[in-house]
C-alpha cells in the first residue's frame, strides 16, 4: 500500500475502500488517514451499521513506518500519512445479517468510560457486506466439482477395467505355472517308478536265464558220463623173506 493518489489525508477518513462486498476468506486492506501522526494506538473492532461493536479485531495496535503489520506510511510530498492493515475475514463468520462496519478506538482510553458506550471512538469505515458467494457461483463451483469427480471415477473405472485381464492373466499364468510344476513332479515320479520297474524284470529275466543256462549245462555234463566196465583187482601172493617176514604181490 501507498499514499499514491491521496492528497491532504484527513485523520480518520477511509481511503481506497473501493469495494463493498465480500466473501468470508477475504482479505480486506483498510487504511485511514493517520490518527495523530500514528501516536495514538488504537483499537480497530468489528462493528454493525449504527454503531454495536461485535468483536475486536486488533486491540492496541501501534502504527510506525518500521512495523510491517502495522504500517505507517508518510508522504510529505503529497501531505499525507496513513496507517494501513490488512485483516483476513473469518472464514466462520456470521453471514445472516451481511452488512458490517469497522470502527477505530482510541486503545489509551476505557471503552464505555463516563457512561458513553463508545467511549473513545474514532473513526468508522463505510458500510460494507460479508456474505457467501451467490448462487449462481455455488452452482458454477458444485457443476465443476461434479465434473471433475465424475471425470476422475470415469478414470479410475478405466484403470480398474484395464488392469483386470492383466491380473486375470497373472492369475491364469501362475495356475499354469503351479499345473505344470505339479505335473512335471508326476512325470518325474512315474519316470522314475516305471524305471525301477524295469530293471527289477531285467534283472529277473536275466537271473532267469543264468539258472536256465547252469541246468542246461549240468544235464548234458551228466549225458555225456559212460559207464566203465566192472575190474576184478589181482589176489595178491605170498612171498617168504628171510627172517620169516611175508610180503605180498599183487598177480600181474
Amino acid at each position: 500500500m501507498s499514499t499514491q493518489g491521496f492528497e491532504n489525508c484527513v485523520a480518520g477518513t477511509w481511503y481506497g475502500f473501493t469495494r463493498t462486498e465480500f466473501n468470508p476468506g477475504d482479505t480486506l486492506n483498510l487504511q485511514w488517514g493517520a490518527i495523530d501522526d500514528g501516536s495514538t494506538p488504537l483499537n480497530i473492532s468489528l462493528g454493525r451499521a449504527g454503531g454495536s461493536i461485535i468483536d475486536e479485531i486488533v486491540v492496541g495496535a501501534k502504527f510506525t513506518q518500521t512495523s510491517a503489520l502495522y504500517q505507517l506510511v508518510v508522504n510529505e510530498t503529497a501531505n499525507c500519512t496513513l496507517e494501513q492493515y490488512s485483516w483476513a475475514i473469518p472464514g466462520d463468520l456470521n453471514v445472516t445479517d451481511p452488512e458490517y462496519q469497522i470502527g477505530l478506538f482510541n486503545a489509551s482510553v476505557e471503552l464505555g468510560a463516563d457512561g458513553i458506550a463508545l467511549f473513545g471512538w474514532q473513526s468508522w469505515s463505510p458500510d460494507f457486506y460479508i456474505q457467501e458467494a451467490n448462487a449462481s457461483s455455488t452452482a458454477t463451483a458444485t457443476a465443476t466439482n461434479t465434473m471433475a469427480m465424475t471425470a476422475m471415477t470415469s478414470a479410475t473405472t478405466a484403470s480398474s477395467t484395464s488392469s483386470a485381464p492383466s491380473s486375470s492373466s497373472s492369475a491364469t499364468s501362475h495356475t499354469h505355472t503351479h499345473t505344470s510344476s505339479v505335473n512335471t513332479v508326476a512325470i518325474g515320479a512315474g519316470v522314475g517308478v516305471g524305471a525301477a520297474a524295469l530293471a527289477g524284470i531285467c534283472f529277473g529275466v536275466l537271473y532267469f536265464l543264468r539258472r536256465r543256462r547252469k541246468t542246461r549245462a549240468l544235464s548234458q555234463r551228466s549225458g555225456n558220463v559212460t559207464d566203465l566196465p566192472a575190474y576184478e583187482l589181482p589176489v595178491p601172493t605170498k612171498q617168504s623173506l628171510p627172517g620169516g617176514y611175508r610180503t605180498y604181490e599183487l598177480a600181474a
